[in-house]
């Protein structure tokens, strides 16, 4: 066998594994040298002894039709695998699709809840000690009786942001009984300044005596998060509303409801002793002292507002949905470079 003839088989066996039996992409048997390979073999290599240099020149020359041969024998994926590539692709686009349409369902049931809300808000006030059911949230009330400033608790620290600095404080909440009833409520009277759980003698100033007339709304108890922590009766941390827990610990029957006293606004507000916001910013240098600017009760502005109203949960919408496009957009030029 001359040498020519040894190279064309060493040739042809070095690449004749990548090619299967019945494969369309095989030229040439297994053992023989591609003619495309034997047609652009050196002179030398052909007709004469060839050389080290001739050799690796033909190696050279066969790397391309290798390359063509593997790319030939792996054709494209299988379908399982073209539809996983479009998974991964479209995955982002879906899910922020998926988004938007729960903050769609989010809206529709924050429209339900603000609707509630303000039709009892705006509700003529029922006595509490009347009611023959327990009240729905935010219903308007009223009740009088006498309230038990011994008993008070504070919950918080709840600051309050006055003239642009945020200044420590709790909510206050008292137990009001009425003895001709035989009906006991918890009051949550509003906001009140720190000093007020500390200095006796400032909290005696902003506590009337007697008989007392209040208005307000029925609440239940809050929902802390996780990063909230837990009440402590026994030493008097109350850090969240819990209405059962501080009925209990006030001497109230554990199904005392609680309510909470509203601002007036308007020329109402000036017939009874709650400040309106301007006084309370002011000092309330003209009538009562600054001590009995407090407790600093909600309007019902602020009990008819959200943290995140339906125009919020519309608006989260749009951006999910905008960002579900523009990724599913990046997915398909993604899918055509490749």
């Amino acid at each position: 066998m001359s040498r020519v003839t040894k190279i064309k088989s060493f040739l042809a066996r070095a690449h004749g594994h990548l090619i299967q039996a019945n494969s369309p992409a095989a030229a040439f048997q297994i053992g023989q040298c591609p003619p495309l390979l034997a047609s652009q073999l050196p002179h030398t290599a052909r007709f004469h002894n060839s050389s080290t240099a001739s050799l690796n020149a033909s190696m050279r020359l066969c790397a391309p039709a290798a390359q063509e041969t593997i790319h030939a024998a792996h054709p494209p994926g299988p379908p399982e695998q073209r539809r996983l590539h479009w998974t991964v692709l479209l995955l982002p686009a879906a899910l922020a699709a998926f988004l938007g349409t729960w903050q769609v369902g989010r809206q529709k049931w924050k429209v339900e809840q603000v609707q509630q809300r303000e039709t009892g808000l705006k509700a003529e006030p029922v006595a509490v000690s009347q009611a023959s059911e327990a009240l729905p949230e935010y219903r308007r009330v009223w009740c009088q009786g006498e309230l038990q400033h011994e008993r008070s608790i504070f919950v918080g620290p709840r600051p309050r942001t006055i003239m642009g600095s945020a200044k420590p404080g709790y909510v206050l909440v008292t137990p009001l009984v009425n003895k001709e009833w035989g009906h006991a409520v918890l009051v949550n009277r509003g906001w009140v300044p720190a000093e007020w759980k500390t200095d006796a003698q400032l909290r005696a100033s902003g506590c009337p005596l007697g008989k007392v007339h209040m208005e307000g709304v029925m609440r239940e108890s809050e929902n802390p998060s996780s990063f909230v922590p837990a009440n402590i009766p026994a030493k008097g941390e109350w850090y969240w509303l819990d209405v059962p827990g501080m009925a209990r610990a006030a001497g109230l029957p554990s199904d005392a409801p609680m309510m909470e006293v509203v601002r007036r606004e308007g020329p109402e507000a000036s017939q009874v002793n709650v400040p309106t916001a301007m006084e309370v910013l002011a000092g309330r240098t003209r009538g009562p002292s600054a001590a009995q600017a407090y407790p600093v009760p909600r309007s019902m502005e602020d009990l008819a507002h959200f943290p995140v109203m339906p125009s919020d949960h519309r608006n989260y919408a749009l951006t999910w949905y905008s960002l579900s496009a523009a990724t599913a957009l990046l997915a398909l030029r993604a899918a055509r470079t490749r």
